[in-house]
Formats: structure tokens, C-alpha cells, sequence
């Protein structure tokens, strides 16, 4: 069994280190985080005299910094090494940078065409896969699963090659010593910044299966709007779908009885429309694909979306349960408050908000509490206000912050379904006066046919 030489910041801002015999340095870093340290620097402890010592020694090498639109934040987070590996927050990639280990697989972000344009256009794994994956994974780490068994079972039953390629990379870091999330984070396009933020969270606290039990939770709730949405909408696709069919079948039959005759026509079935329309379709999808790929683009729209009635509210309640539910559960696993705060907003999976909670991490180092930290941020209700207080005050923070989680989740979720009737009611009533403009303009044609014949 390997022995890890670590230096890690007790609950009261004292250094400590030491020696930890463990079967894995991710066992190790679970085992420590779990016992409230912050991990600064752990490694192979070498003997004196080994030639390998100078490459097993933990690394002393500065953090990445969190830089986001309109806030500069120091989200230092905990650098483990094996081989000279750091674990640190990143901007766009959600956490881990360094050197590629032995025998493992590459760290480093991929090509930018295959992490920002192939990868969003053909790389997506469905939320029905990945909302499996999740729940699979989390039951085999409660039964005592080991990861790597755990990653390669996965691996084997994916029927999607893709995801299943992706799977036996992320049992390759793993089996480096390297965190889960260290090989998740090289693939936006099939893991969100939310899940990576939530998985992290759970690797930090010592809570993983928990964490994935989380996000499988998130997933099923996207997969069941997403639901609503197609029933709501399925019967005036089929209207719009149908009405061009009707119309170019008729006006083939009109064509091969009187050429001379008036056809029918609509804005759907006039080419001078999908010169301007395809344009706009293509132009949407690859904006929703490609272009919230880019965390600036994602945080202005963000912004905007926070602001738009009825829907801002949903979407900043969504972003607040996943935010309180990250928070309550590594404030419960003994995480500094300094971490929780940052980690937590990176799980709300919402830029805009993040960015209006990141500062709290300084109002709390001033000694504020923690109420009055998260109050000063404005993201919060004042019912959830008081909430926090009132848990702070009766020593019982956690489960306040789960009672919060759970408030603005049923908040959102009810409000989501409400959308979703109203987006599909209004739809069709677009759909309904579209019909109408046909039959009318068909109408009047055939009026202004009969009057010709007339005269």
C-alpha cells in the first residue's frame, strides 16, 4: 500500500502535514477532505535517496484563477499532485490542469474545432444515457464498488460508442490517481458545467455518490420538461406539418389538371421565405449549440434570461435550489466556508447568478456571517432570508439550506410546467391563425376566380 505525503489548512487556518498510508490517492483525498482539511499539495511520499524522488514530490505550482465578466475572484481550490498533477478551478473547463501522469490518459483541453464546434454539433450524449450513468454509478459506489470496476461495467453496457469511448478515457484518469472530473471536463459537449460543478463538489467533500445521485436527480427533471414541451407542442407541429403537405399535393393535382390555374399558396410553401427563414433556423441552432458553449456568451444570456417576466424567475429559482442543495451538503461534510461558497456557485449552473455570488467569499472572510454574506448578494428571497437566519442561529445551517434547495426547486418546478402549457397554448393559437391566413387567402382566390368567370 503507497504512502502520501500531504500539506493541507486545518478548520482554523493552521498548516498541517503529514503521512497517510492509503490504496489510492483518490482514497487519500477523500479520507482527508473528510476529516475537514484543505488539501494544498499530496504526492507519493519517496524514500530518502530514491531516484525518483524529485518526480514524486509534491509540486509547488500557483492556481488557476477564476476570472469572470465584471468580477475578479480568487476561487483557490486544493492541488493534489501524483507525477506533478494539480486540481484547481478553470474558467471554461470546470477544474483540472497539469501534466498528463504515467500511463494515463491526456489532461489538457482538446482541439478547440473538437471541443467547440464538432463536439456540440455531433458529440452530444442523450440526457436519458447520462441520467443512467449517473444513477448506475452512485448505487455501485454505495454498494463499495470500487470506481474503476465501477467506470469499466459502465463502459461495457453504454450502446452509445461515443459515451462509451468517453467512459473508458474517464477510467483511465482514474486509475492515475486522477479525480473523475479531471477526465469529464474535456468533454463539454457531453457533460454541463452544472454536473461537473455538482460532481466536484461531491469529489471535495467526500460525497461523491450522493453528488451523482444529485445531478441524476437534475437530469431526470431536464428530461421530464423536455417531455412536456414535446407533448405540448406535438399537435401544432403536426397542423404546420400537415398544412404543407395538403398544399403541395393539392397544388400538384391543380397542376396536372389546368396548368393555367390558381394554386394554392402559403408563407410556408413560397421559396422567397426560406431564403431569410433557413438562414434564421441554422443561425438559432448553431447558437444554442455552438455559441453557449463560450462561458461569456452563456453569461450574457444569462443576464437576459434572469430578466425576462415569469421566466427570470424560474430560471434564477432553478439556479438557487441547485446552488443551496451544493451548499448544504458541503457545509455538512465540514468544507471551509472560504471553499463552500465558490464551489457552490459554480454548481448553479446559471453564470449570471455565479457571478453575483462569487463576491461573497470577501464578505465572509471580513467575518460576516453567513446569513448576512449570502443576503448582501441579493440572489436570495427574503423568505429564504430568514430561513438561513433561523438556521444559523439554532446551530441547524444545513438543514435550512436543504429546506431552501427544496423550496425554490419545487419553486421552479412548478413554475417550468406552468411555462410549458403556456408556451404549447401559445403555439398552437400561432399555429391556429396560420391555418386561418390559408384558408382565407384560399377563399378569397377562389371568390376572385368565380367573379373573373363571371364578367
Amino acid at each position: 500500500m503507497p504512502t502520501y505525503q500531504y500539506q493541507a489548512v486545518q478548520a482554523d487556518g493552521s498548516m498541517t502535514q503529514g503521512l497517510l498510508h492509503d490504496a489510492s490517492l483518490d482514497s487519500a483525498m477523500h479520507k482527508l477532505m473528510g476529516q475537514g482539511l484543505q488539501v494544498q499539495s499530496i504526492g507519493v511520499a519517496a524514500a530518502a535517496g530514491d531516484p525518483l524522488a524529485a518526480r514524486l514530490q509534491p509540486a509547488e505550482r500557483p492556481l488557476v484563477n477564476e476570472s469572470i465578466p465584471g468580477v475578479h475572484a480568487d476561487a483557490r481550490g486544493a492541488t493534489y499532485t501524483e507525477q506533478s498533477v494539480d486540481y484547481a478551478p478553470n474558467a471554461e473547463m470546470g477544474g483540472y490542469s497539469g501534466h498528463e501522469g504515467v500511463g494515463g490518459p491526456p489532461t489538457g483541453q482538446r482541439h478547440y474545432i473538437a471541443t467547440s464546434v464538432v463536439g456540440p454539433l455531433v458529440g452530444k450524449i442523450s440526457l436519458t444515457n447520462l441520467s443512467f450513468f449517473y444513477t448506475q454509478l452512485a448505487t455501485m459506489l454505495k454498494a463499495g464498488v470500487p470506481m474503476v470496476q465501477s467506470l469499466d461495467t459502465l463502459s461495457k453496457q453504454a450502446r452509445d460508442p461515443r459515451f462509451a469511448a468517453i467512459l473508458r478515457e474517464i477510467r483511465g484518469h482514474v486509475e492515475a490517481g486522477r479525480p473523475m472530473t479531471a477526465g469529464m471536463q474535456r468533454y463539454p459537449e457531453a457533460f454541463s458545467p452544472v454536473m461537473l460543478s455538482i460532481i466536484r463538489t461531491g469529489e471535495e467533500g467526500g460525497f461523491l455518490d450522493e453528488a451523482l445521485e444529485t445531478v441524476a436527480k437534475y437530469t431526470d427533471d431536464e428530461i421530464e420538461l423536455r417531455n412536456l414541451y414535446r407533448r405540448v407542442t406535438i399537435y401544432p407541429k403536426l397542423l404546420v406539418g400537415a398544412s404543407i403537405v395538403v398544399i403541395l399535393g393539392a397544388n400538384a393535382i391543380i397542376g396536372s389538371i389546368n396548368s393555367q390555374a390558381g394554386k394554392l399558396s402559403s408563407p410556408l410553401t413560397t421559396a422567397s421565405t426560406w431564403f431569410w427563414l433557413a438562414p434564421l433556423l441554422i443561425g438559432l441552432f448553431l447558437f444554442f449549440r455552438v455559441g453557449l458553449a463560450n462561458y461569456r456568451v452563456k453569461y450574457f444570456w444569462d443576464m437576459i434570461m434572469s430578466y425576462i417576466p415569469f421566466v427570470g424567475g424560474t430560471v434564477r429559482q432553478m439556479a438557487m435550489a441547485k446552488f443551496g442543495r451544493a451548499f448544504g451538503a458541503l457545509y455538512r461534510a465540514g468544507v471551509p466556508l472560504q471553499r463552500v461558497i465558490p464551489l457552490s456557485a459554480d454548481s448553479c449552473g446559471n453564470e449570471y447568478m455565479r457571478a453575483r455570488i462569487y463576491p461573497a467569499g470577501k464578505i465572509l472572510e471580513s467575518g460576516a456571517g453567513v446569513t448576512e454574506t449570502l443576503k448582501a448578494t441579493g440572489a436570495l428571497s427574503p423568505i429564504v432570508i430568514d430561513m438561513l437566519s433561523t438556521g444559523e442561529r439554532t446551530g441547524n445551517l444545513d438543514h435550512m439550506l436543504n429546506k431552501m434547495a427544496d423550496y425554490y426547486h419545487d419553486e421552479a418546478k412548478t413554475k417550468s410546467v406552468q411555462l410549458g402549457y403556456f408556451t404549447g397554448v401559445l403555439v398552437l393559437l400561432l399555429v391556429s391563425a396560420y391555418i386561418g391566413s390559408i384558408i382565407v387567402n384560399f377563399y378569397q382566390n377562389y371568390g376572385k376566380g368565380f367573379t373573373d368567370i363571371m364578367k
